[in-house]
């Protein structure tokens, strides 16, 4: 078998219009898992967007805010699809700071590999007390 070249590796035309485009590595294994197929679309679209964010040296810090997110489609849909990344095991929240007015950070995860046994452990996002925001947007009328 011949050596390959350079050549061999470059983008295909339908992959990139430049020499230089940067690729996401989506395995095989990962399409194929159980959790991959739970997922919905829109959750797909926010983990490629991450994983578009991955350096090779920022695994544990990676943003994606609520801004960007609205870019690609409503912001509940966009909270739903984080917190189903999360839920499958996919990503990891490394700091949530809701409350300091800062982005929330998050971590790639290989916990997906064990969705189904009984390995499989994740912390869920905290969520505000919907409560609490109910009873503020109250006082809030009240007072006008």
């Amino acid at each position: 078998m011949a050596k390959k070249s350079k050549k061999d590796f470059e983008f295909k035309p339908f992959e990139s219009k430049t020499k230089t485009a940067k690729h996401l590595r989506i395995t095989n294994n990962m399409l194929e898992s159980a959790a991959w197929k739970k997922l919905s679309c829109h959750a797909m679209v926010v983990y490629m967007y991450m994983k578009s964010k991955y350096n090779f040296n920022n695994e544990n810090d990676i943003s994606l805010t609520y801004a960007e997110g609205q870019k690609l489609m409503h912001k509940n849909t966009f909270t739903k699809a984080i917190d189903e990344l999360i839920e499958y095991g996919f990503i990891k929240v490394i700091r949530q700071s809701w409350t300091s007015r800062e982005c929330n950070i998050y971590g790639f995860s290989s916990m997906w590999q064990k969705y189904g046994t009984p390995e499989f452990k994740i912390d869920p996002r905290r969520k505000r007390d919907s409560t609490a925001t109910k009873n503020k947007k109250a006082r809030l009328k009240i007072a006008q």
